[in-house]
């Protein structure tokens, strides 16, 4: 996964510095930014342990932060590319007398169609995509057994947010994301560069 984050950092880094080029077209422009909020990682408590053993706590919340890019064709629809970090989750397992805790931090990779509806100075917009996630814990030993918990899966990627214009190139965004399969949310705010 690090290999790959830094494959995809690289790449919204070259689009942001060759987008310029593209959002000279007559109704093309690229942007990007950075988001931070909470997550919740609600699969995570629910996740499959070993045979006899039992969840004893589970803490699926964290502070996640957010690097994304896009471009968008006209006023109504555009693309974008996100890295999502969801912060840590973890849970305590028992079996008998004996008891581990098990951490995973969760990513994803996403790419993602856009739909944009302009009202004045703020902006509704909705996205569909597909995200790379991955959350899974190191192995972890309970009662002589050996195991990992977590997923590693391409899943449906939906969020919904506002943009409200504060000049010509900055906006603030707010938006509420879910990773479908593994039920992780993402509620964020930040700021959006436009060029």
């Amino acid at each position: 996964m690090r290999r790959e984050k830094h494959v995809f950092l690289a790449a919204i880094a070259a689009a942001a510095l060759t987008l310029p080029a593209l959002a000279l077209a007559q109704y093309g422009s690229g942007y990007f930014g950075l988001s931070i909020g909470p997550s919740k990682a609600k699969h995570w408590c629910g996740s499959d342990l070993p045979s006899g053993a039992a969840l004893a706590a589970c803490d699926p919340r964290g502070k996640g932060w957010k690097m994304f890019a896009g471009y968008r064709i006209n006023r109504f629809i555009g693309f974008e590319g996100s890295f999502i970090d969801f912060d840590k989750a973890s849970l305590t397992a028992t079996s008998g007398g004996a008891s581990t805790t098990v951490t995973a931090r969760a990513t994803a990779l996403s790419a993602a169609a856009v739909g944009i509806i302009p009202v004045g100075n703020l902006e509704v917009f909705g996205k569909v995509g597909i995200a790379k996630v991955k959350a899974q814990s190191h192995e972890a030993s309970l009662a002589g057994t050996t195991f990992k918990l977590g997923k590693n899966d391409n899943e449906a990627h939906v969020g919904l947010g506002l943009n409200y214009r504060l000049t010509s190139e900055w906006d603030v965004r707010a938006e509420f994301e879910r990773i479908r399969d593994s039920r992780i949310d993402f509620l964020s705010l930040g700021l959006q560069y436009r060029y």
